[in-house]
């Protein structure tokens, strides 16, 4: 009789033990790699983030990349930001690390006030003026506007008042040194430009762009105005305002003024045009007002002038100063032909605003333009270009009303839909991932490459788990079967031993 082993491992087990080896090499396969990499992928380190001022946002950009302005929107395939070793927008190819990068604060178009609704059929200028984005009625062979990056944009007849094309017209931003010229709409008939005025002390102290006034010397009006529109100094506007009659009697007069030539977005709160208040306007308003500029005889004469010379004075510590040139900061007067004015504007919120006008064939157009980023002449003249080309072409959208004949537009009684633009410019794609310009005020540089520290997050404790039950299982099986095994051959020299 032979003697059997009285305990067997069951063939269960050995079938668990090979079912766990499987599964554990399966596993193993699958998720050995992806807890490597949650074992040694690094923590990006957080970049610094300048201190961005309210009309910047921060952006990251690839590091040793400078940003540079962009005139106009890039097409699907055009329009390069950036300069230096990359190129955003471009297609990067696959890299082993992650390149440097850096946090820097780029200026944003400026948003436009809230305005309370109006009924569309009393909008000054006409019903059409009332919509958002680009409005146009183009007839047969006419092309749209082009793309520019300004909010708010009027394209006119300066003579007929008819409006060829614009955008959002009637949209209230702040007008910065274009408000200068409902200033001097509002003063020059006022104001002999033979009288001197003797300039004050807060006059010399004013903010912003300054011609170099000296408080207690005598200047004339004339010259006064000569800085005010060609050098946009804010220094002669006080003193205008002084010989007006004061500060506050200026800001009343000119609101006044706005309201009777039937600019009604217009509020003056500085008559420089800082950033004061809710002091605003509009591309409609500003239209209204440089053509209404343009016929003062000394308004017209003043703006086109390239230099002028501005009187000296004597300084407190008896040191005379000779008298000096200045010139005139309008760049289209410089780079477009026909150019005849009218004035630039810019300020930290308002961003770059501006009033042209030129003429060419016996017409001349107006444009007006608020709210771009870039500052640049070449949009205005495109503006202009698209404008002497398409007089004929296209159906005026609006009209640009006389003086005294407008009243201002009705609160709306009922939410009424605002009307749709007649043709809206086609959304922008650009390359770069952003429409907007990359102008540069603060870079934080952050080219160090990210951080070397390591973390296994939730989801690699979790594998680990998984792989560790796995594994014992495999352990398990391993040890039944090698009992079984080993009862085998324990069997086989029994019989062996009995025969």
């Amino acid at each position: 009789m032979v003697d059997r082993p009285t305990h067997r491992p069951p063939l269960t087990g050995i079938v668990t033990g090979l079912v766990g080896a499987a599964l554990a090499f399966t596993l193993s396969l699958a998720l050995l790699v992806p807890v490597a990499d949650a074992a040694t992928t690094p923590v990006p380190t957080p970049l610094p983030t300048p201190s961005c001022q309210p009309w910047q946002r921060p952006t990251t950009v690839p590091a040793g990349v400078t940003l540079t302005p962009r005139v106009f929107p890039p097409g699907p395939t055009t329009g390069v930001l950036a300069t230096g070793n990359a190129r955003v927008g471009a297609t990067a190819r696959p890299r082993s690390t992650t390149p440097p990068r850096r946090i820097v604060c780029r200026t944003v178009p400026p948003t436009p006030f809230i305005a309370p609704p109006v009924d569309t059929a009393t909008v000054v200028g006409g019903p059409a003026l009332a919509a958002s984005g680009v409005i146009v009625d183009l007839g047969r062979g006419a092309t749209p506007p082009p793309e520019v990056y300004d909010v708010s944009y009027v394209i006119a007849d300066l003579d007929s008042g008819e409006i060829l094309a614009a955008k959002s017209p009637h949209a209230w931003l702040r007008p910065a040194s274009t408000l200068k010229t409902l200033t001097a709409l509002t003063l020059l008939p006022r104001l002999d430009p033979r009288r001197k005025v003797t300039a004050t002390a807060d006059a010399q102290a004013a903010a912003g762009t300054r011609v170099g006034i000296i408080a207690g010397n005598p200047y004339p009006v004339g010259d006064l105005v000569d800085a005010m529109l060609m050098f946009s100094a804010n220094d002669a506007v006080y003193a205008l305002a002084d010989a007006a009659g004061g500060y506050d009697r200026t800001v009343a007069l000119m609101n006044a003024k706005a309201k009777a030539i039937g600019a009604f977005d217009t509020v003056t709160v500085d008559p420089s045009g800082l950033d004061e208040g809710n002091q605003r306007s509009s591309a409609y308003d500003l239209a209204l007002i440089g053509r209404a500029a343009m016929k003062l005889p000394t308004f017209r004469q003043t703006v086109v002038k390239r230099t002028a010379m501005f009187p000296g004075g004597t300084d407190p510590a008896h040191k005379v100063w000779p008298a000096f040139q200045i010139y005139n900061i309008n760049p289209l007067l410089t780079h477009y032909p026909g150019a005849i004015g009218v004035k630039p504007g810019r300020t930290d919120r308002a961003q770059h605003t501006f009033i042209g006008a030129a003429t060419r064939g016996g017409r001349r157009l107006i444009v007006t333009q608020m709210g771009s980023v870039t500052g640049a002449w070449q949009p205005t003249a495109a503006l202009l270009d698209w404008g002497f080309a398409h007089v004929g072409t296209v159906r005026p959208v609006g009209r640009l009303v006389k003086p005294g004949t407008a009243v201002p537009p009705s609160p709306a009684t009922s939410p009424s839909p605002v009307p749709a633009p007649l043709t809206s410019t086609p959304p922008v794609v650009p390359s770069s991932g952003t429409s907007e310009p990359a102008p540069l005020a603060v870079a934080v540089d952050a080219a160090k490459p990210p951080g070397e520290t390591a973390s296994v997050g939730a989801s690699g404790t979790v594998v680990a788990i998984v792989m560790g039950t796995a594994w014992l299982g495999v352990l398990v099986g391993l040890v039944l079967l090698a009992r079984r095994l080993t009862s085998r051959r324990g069997r086989r020299r029994q019989t062996s031993a009995g025969f």
